[in-house]
């Protein structure tokens, strides 16, 4: 399965939110440039995401993004859904259809099936807890 660049930044935006902790609003600017995301992506990934319900946004001094939810309550199906078309849509075949493209197409449903009950199940907490566990790995002491 192909995940576009979208839905990658999508989610690193999301895990930098949650990361801020409960109720702090941050900045495009300060995201894009400490996450090294591409600002004209973040700002048109922020707009869906806010469309989706997913961000609350605050304007002025101390403004910017924060989630809306609790990382756990964010899956990944729901940000896929946002970001990407292709989850939305079961594979459908049109007209007259033979047992073969039949066979095809109801397997493949079921695989999309089984990759939508897998997203569901994944939340931005699984993510952040990666995240962290990275992190702890990377640290060293003195």
């Amino acid at each position: 399965m192909k995940v576009s660049k979208k839905t990658e930044y999508g989610l690193r935006f999301l895990l930098a939110l949650a990361e801020l902790g409960e109720g702090k609003f941050m900045g495009i600017y300060q995201i894009s440039l400490r996450h090294k995301i591409p600002m004209k992506f973040l700002e048109a990934i922020a707009v869906q995401l806010k469309k989706f319900g997913m961000l609350e946004v605050k304007k002025g001094a101390g403004g910017g993004y924060k989630l809306k939810y609790r990382p756990e309550r964010i899956s990944l199906l729901m940000v896929f859904e946002c970001l990407e078309d292709a989850t939305r849509k079961d594979y459908e075949l049109d007209g007259d259809i033979s047992s073969n493209q039949k066979a095809v197409s109801l397997v493949l449903n079921n695989v999309i099936g089984d990759v939508r009950d897998v997203l569901e199940a994944k939340t931005l907490s699984d993510i952040q807890g990666e995240y962290r566990n990275l992190n702890e790995s990377l640290m060293y002491y003195i």
